[in-house]
This record gives C-alpha cells, structure tokens and sequence, in this order.
C-alpha cells in the first residue's frame, strides 16, 4: 500500500489517475460521513462527497501536510456541505415537479443512521481512526500510516472510541454496534 505522501506525489508528479483513484477509495467513507452530518440528505451527501474529491484534485498542490489529507478532506467537505446546506434553504421548488421516489437503494437504513450518528459524535481524531479502521477496513498499521499517526496512539483512539460508541449504543436499544467472537467491537453489516 502506497503512503498518502507517495499517492500525492504521483498525482502531483505524473496526474496518476491510480492513485488518486486510491487516494479516493481510502477516504471516501469519511468524507460522506463528515457531509452526512450535515446535510442528512443521501442525494446531497453523494453530490458533496463528489464535488470534495474534484476540489481536492484541483487543490492538491496546496496540501502542505500530505500525511493530514484526511482531515484536509473533512474540511473541504464540511465547507462544501455548508454552503449547499445554505444554498438549498434558499432554493425554491419548481410547480409541478415532484421530488423523486425515494428507494431502497437510497436510503439510510435506521440501524446506519444510528451508527452514524454515533460516530458523527466522536472527537474528529477518534472519528477519522475509526471510519478508516471499521468502515474502511484498514489495518491499524495502515490507519497509523494513512494519518501519520504511532501505532499505540491509534490503538488507543481506536480503543476510547469504541468505548464511547458502546455507551452511545447503550442509550439507545437497538445499538449499531455488537460484540463479536473475540470480544472485539465491529460494525454489523
């Protein structure tokens, strides 16, 4: 697995669409959860999430800190949730047109929503180990080098998020979060 560092510098060096392409897969859940927060709209969050990844591409140059890119991301993210959150409250519907259907394919099951919402809690550093440990399915070497973070420090935030998640969960009684086998904690899919 390359490092953000060596993605950014292909992209920068050569515009690898590869790599910016694994740079997108790596970062896409967090992205949509950080807009999810906002706009609590799964059409809009799709369109935000796409448009952070474009402005990021056109801005990459900018990055100082490659190994921050995540939370570089989360803040172009949140920005451009914002302001389409403040473009859509001044938006008026058109007479006539009607909304489109919402299906299964669109929506937010209540057990994801909850499980979001309960990320969405989390202090930004717990946030983003957890999304990429558990949503993305990094190891937490890998998290520690996706954020330039020691191994025992992910481990720990990693750790106290899970504990914060399981008292979230506890408040609630049908809770994102279960035990598995090994006693370790795991988002149910």
């Amino acid at each position: 697995m390359q490092t953000n560092s060596e993605q950014i510098q292909a992209i920068l060096a050569r515009n690898d669409d590869h790599a910016f392409e694994c740079l997108v897969l790596r970062y896409e859940r967090l992205v949509w959860t950080s807009v999810w927060q906002i706009l609590r709209d799964y059409h809009a969050t799709q369109d935000v999430t796409q448009e952070t990844f474009l402005i990021a591409h056109k801005r990459l140059h900018e990055l100082r800190e490659p190994d921050a890119v995540g939370v570089w991301l989360c803040q172009i993210a949140r920005r451009e949730a914002v302001r389409t959150n403040q473009c859509s409250n001044t938006m008026q519907p058109l007479d006539g047109l009607d909304p489109p259907a919402a299906g299964p394919a669109n929506q937010v099951s209540d057990e994801q929503q909850a499980m979001i919402e309960a990320i969405s809690r989390l202090p930004e550093h717990e946030r983003v180990a957890v999304v990429l440990r558990y949503l993305n399915g990094h190891t937490v070497a890998e998290v520690a080098e996706l954020t330039g973070r020691p191994v025992g420090t992910v481990t720990k935030q990693v750790s106290r998020a899970v504990k914060r998640l399981q008292s979230l969960v506890r408040q609630s009684p049908s809770g994102p979060v279960s035990s598995g086998d090994k006693g370790d904690t795991h988002v149910k899919q």
